[in-house]
């Protein structure tokens, strides 16, 4: 609100100098202060360098960093499996619509790949991310978290919907290519949204590059090694 009646009040000054000043004095007086509103903006705009840590501060992050790693590894781990059961799913219906496999036999698949789901899922629920880091790691770990399972959620929903629409007790229609026409149906209908946690992981390495820096370089002098920041690339 101040920089709104500021804004209003030079624009008054200067309807006022430019009635009662000469024109060439007025306009020296707007270039001087464009270029002194300009030196202001880039002053408050500049990036800042941020304060170097102290011993302590570092010590905090990598005991930090011990804890995130296994839980990434982890979590990585499991998305990875999301994907294989997402990429079995449509191997699943495209053997379907190519004639590879008939109703019965894609019905058992989609049951296996159901249940595969459902474990899988419960897993990720039980992956928390460690108590003892703090807010700034915890809450994007548990916004990721979050927005996994809904993701998890939407795969198995799509694949339990599609299992029962195979459901040869239940299935009307008996020509094999009409019933693939269906199960795709459901897939695009039931498809989850993209995984987007590229905020968040930014977030976390963000604060963990100070350590991560360190480690470069302790991996350049001696070779042991490696960059943490790789962890949060894969």
């Amino acid at each position: 609100m101040l920089i709104y009646i500021l804004a209003i009040l030079v624009i008054l000054l200067l309807i006022i100098l430019f009635r009662y000043l000469p024109r060439r004095v007025f306009l020296i007086f707007v270039t001087l202060l464009i270029v002194l509103g300009g030196i202001v903006f880039r002053i408050q705009t500049a990036e800042r360098t941020p304060e170097p840590l102290t011993l302590e501060e570092r010590a905090a992050i990598a005991r930090e960093q011990e804890l995130f790693t296994p839980w990434w590894g982890t979590y990585q781990k499991q998305i990875a499996e999301l994907d294989r059961n997402w990429m079995r799913y449509h191997q699943i219906l495209s053997d379907a619509k190519e004639g590879e496999t008939d109703l019965e036999i894609t019905y058992v698949r989609l049951v296996d790949l159901e249940r595969d789901t459902q474990e899988l899922r419960a897993r990720i629920e039980q992956n928390a991310p460690p108590t003892e880091l703090s807010n700034r790691v915890y809450d994007p770990l548990a916004v990721i978290l979050a927005k996994t399972n809904d993701y998890a959620a939407a795969e198995q929903k799509a694949i339990t919907l599609t299992r029962a629409a195979a459901d040869p007790a239940a299935m009307k229609e008996r020509n094999p290519a009409e019933q693939a026409r269906l199960l795709e149906l459901v897939m695009l209908r039931e498809s989850p949204v993209a995984l987007f946690i590229s905020d968040e992981v930014g977030l976390i390495r963000r604060y963990f590059a100070p350590v991560s820096s360190s480690h470069e370089e302790a991996g350049e002098r001696g070779g042991e090694q490696e960059d943490d920041e790789k962890l949060l690339d894969k």
